[in-house]
């Protein structure tokens, strides 16, 4: 038994066809959206009114002529080390300063984590988080406002 295609056919075709279309694409998007907003920064216009003070931060740091270096790696146990060695001009470590700063994930935000600096020997400073996961990390350390100007970055491997 055959049946004949009639035009109400090739249009409940077509309105199903598109209909399934859209509602694929309709998920897609709202899927994305909820997953990434798409801001990598919270509040990006007030990051833009202060970029001046933050190259004025930046001009001071270089005058300083300061040198760091930043390392990451997994204890036994499973907790994540970060230290930083901060050293003046002259090579004589910074013993002055309080830093603070982030771990971040360079794909998902929401694994972001913060790290408490403490002054483990004079110009070495480390922070000991735990339930860290695998990967590639940016570790993001500054002074806050009222030190000297610093701030560096690097990206480190975990494993």
């Amino acid at each position: 038994m055959t049946r004949t295609l009639t035009g109400r056919g090739v249009l409940l075709w077509l309105t199903a066809f598109f209909g399934i279309i859209f509602a694929t694409n309709f998920y897609f998007v709202t899927a994305a959206i909820k997953t990434f907003s798409g801001e990598d920064v919270g509040d990006p216009y007030m990051l833009g009114v202060e970029y001046n003070s933050t190259l004025g931060r930046r001009a001071e740091q270089q005058k300083l002529g300061w040198t760091s270096t930043i390392s990451a790696e997994r204890l036994p146990g499973g907790p994540v080390r970060v230290s930083v060695t901060l050293r003046h001009a002259d090579g004589a470590p910074e013993t002055d300063s309080t830093l603070q700063g982030r771990l971040r994930h360079p794909s998902n935000g929401g694994l972001d984590r913060a790290l408490t600096f403490r002054q483990t020997a004079p110009g070495l400073f480390q922070a000991d988080l735990s339930g860290v996961s695998s990967g590639n990390w940016d570790v993001l350390v500054n002074t806050p406002e009222q030190d000297a100007p610093f701030e560096a970055t690097r990206r480190v491997w975990l494993r």
